[in-house]
């Protein structure tokens, strides 16, 4: 059940929220089999995406939840998405390591401005969206 190779958060919260996305609200043990992965490390992923309101939880009954993901969650997949896309395209498998790059730039920026390259966007958003709240 567990995947052999190992995963970085960064590439796991992503899994989790497209699966979500794609599949409409999903319980933890379906979210296992979708991720690969044991439901103790799949409970820490969901905790954490949910206190960044990034998921949501439905209770189903007494004993089970299911999952979805929230606008802010959607948005942050049609950003990151690309840049996912692109690195497995260029066979970059360790997202965390380009997570602390991005986290790593000097840069502060009050408003996004369509007319910047994509790419730079995407530095703009992780850094003040996404990696500031893991802070």
């Amino acid at each position: 059940m567990v995947g052999i190779l190992h995963k970085s958060k960064l590439q796991v919260n992503v899994e989790v929220l497209c699966s979500l996305s794609s599949k409409g609200p999903l319980k933890a043990e379906q979210l296992i089999d979708e991720v690969d992965l044991s439901k103790s490390i799949l409970i820490e992923h969901l905790d954490f995406l949910y206190d960044r309101g990034l998921i949501g939880e439905q209770n189903l009954d007494d004993n089970e939840k299911a999952y979805f993901i929230t606008e802010r969650g959607l948005k942050m997949i049609k950003v990151i998405g690309p840049m996912v896309r692109e690195a497995q395209r260029l066979e970059v498998y360790n997202l965390e390591r380009i997570s602390r790059a991005l986290a790593g730039t000097k840069f502060k920026v009050k408003q996004i401005e369509e007319k910047k390259p994509r790419w730079k966007r995407i530095q703009e958003f992780i850094k003040d969206e996404i990696l500031s709240t893991e802070e």
